[in-house]
């Protein structure tokens, strides 16, 4: 083997793995498991405002579609790989940061004296959850592609 054909094959396993990496991230970013996200996300924080026996519906309706999308979701992954730790912390970051938007919004709509708070609070969320998803996405592929390293 020549040093032309070990760069040639060396190349050939690079360009392999950037292609291997977009799907995953083409995948991870498709637009109708972020819908349905938004959705399970809508009727899970909106449940606050429904009476009693609805209530405990709405949040088991809007976990089911939420994880069961997360299931179809990881199912038709043409790439899986391991979840790295810094990649948990950016998610965990990123869940927080959409509960505490949660509930400033609902306490906002309260003292304001808006109807329904915690439906409105909710739309917010979830569409915020989808701008932010659009929004941090370079800085998302960069915590993946890093791989926990430095």
């Amino acid at each position: 083997m020549t040093p032309h054909d070990a760069q040639t094959a060396l190349n050939a396993i690079q360009h392999r793995q950037e292609q291997t990496f977009d799907e995953y991230m083409r995948h991870a970013y498709s637009r109708p498991y972020l819908i349905v996200s938004a959705l399970g996300l809508f009727v899970v924080c909106s449940s606050f405002d429904l009476p009693n026996p609805w209530n405990t519906l709405a949040v088991l309706v809007g976990n089911a579609l939420a994880l069961g999308g997360l299931f179809v979701h990881q199912r038709r992954a043409a790439v899986r790989r391991k979840l790295a730790a810094p990649e948990a912390l950016f998610y965990a970051v990123a869940g927080m940061a959409l509960l505490a938007f949660f509930w400033t919004a609902a306490i906002t709509a309260y003292f304001l004296g808006l109807p329904a708070r915690h439906t409105l609070a909710a739309a917010a969320t979830a569409l915020a959850a989808v701008a932010a998803s659009y929004a941090l996405r370079p800085f998302a592929e960069n915590v993946i592609r890093r791989k926990g390293q430095g």
